[in-house]
């Protein structure tokens, strides 16, 4: 991750650029995917980012910036299994905010429990960084998710996807699928990992967040309009959107109002935005 210049007036911590967002966010906007570092909690010994602190306080200024009022914590992979960073970030920011936990096998049910209690609605599992183990534990916890009305959350490349996908498809609880599903922006519209995710799209019980599209650093603007419009275009009521504030593995800080306002061009009214920023959220997060 980047380390945290001197903020210049108006900037916001962790994200480039001081300009306000031109799409006006309508009232309970959800974030869905955004992380918190603080070095109250034990950085995991296997962890390949170790940024620096992030706080609930440094993102709220990036709240006021985009207008957005409800947000999702993801637990990030710095800490491992260990929830304690993201459960405390879910009780000081209260109603407003849920959040997605990281475990794995076995199953504890009473584990399970106290995640609920303190607002986490899901569970994330890495596919990129832990491949078919991370897709076993997903499918093991998947019966126990569905009983509790939470949700699997899988990061996985768009290589990966075309094979997954069956998979998924059989899962008994609702799937989101993570920054685009990491596919190319560059190869277009008729790629096998578009076309994956729009048919898990169509039964009915998947998700995708239209977030890091930088993260694809070969991605033209051009591209990446063309796909986050075809996913709306598919399946507006299934999509979600996150800031991934504060960019961890951001190669240079993205300029976090104009992520948000790809929305315009990905959308073609205020009615499609409200759903995907307020409805969508609400269903998919319980709020």
């Amino acid at each position: 991750m980047i380390e945290q210049e001197a903020l210049r007036p108006g900037a916001v911590p962790f994200s480039a650029g001081t300009a306000t967002a031109r799409v006006a966010a309508p009232d309970l906007a959800c974030d869905c995917h955004m992380h918190v570092y603080s070095p109250r909690f034990a950085v995991a010994a296997d962890a390949q980012l170790k940024p620096p602190a992030a706080s609930l306080q440094d993102y709220r200024s990036l709240q006021r910036r985009l207008g957005t009022t409800r947000n999702v914590f993801v637990q990030p992979s710095t800490y491992g299994n260990d929830n304690a960073c993201v459960l405390d970030a879910i009780a000081s920011a209260g109603t407003s905010a849920r959040g997605i936990a990281v475990a794995s096998g076995p199953v504890r049910e009473t584990h399970l429990d106290a995640l609920d209690a303190g607002g986490i609605v899901g569970l994330r599992f890495n596919l990129v960084r832990s491949g078919k183990d991370a897709l076993r534990d997903a499918v093991s916890f998947a019966p126990a998710l569905a009983e509790r009305g939470w949700h699997l959350e899988i990061h996985v490349g768009g290589a990966q996807l075309p094979e997954i996908a069956p998979t998924l498809a059989r899962m008994p609880c609702d799937v989101t699928i993570d920054h685009f599903g990491r596919l190319r922006f560059n190869e277009g519209p008729s790629q096998p990992a578009l076309r994956s995710l729009c048919a898990l799209l169509d039964n009915g019980r998947a998700w995708v967040k239209l977030s890091g599209a930088y993260h694809d650093t070969d991605a033209t603007r051009d591209s990446i309009v063309q796909i986050g419009r075809a996913l709306v275009e598919h399946r507006a009521d299934r999509l979600v959107w996150g800031s991934d504030w504060p960019h961890p593995a951001a190669r240079s800080l993205p300029d976090d109002a104009e992520q948000f306002d790809y929305l315009l061009e990905w959308t073609r009214d205020e009615a499609t935005r409200h759903q995907i920023l307020v409805d969508n959220a609400a269903r998919l997060y319980r709020f």
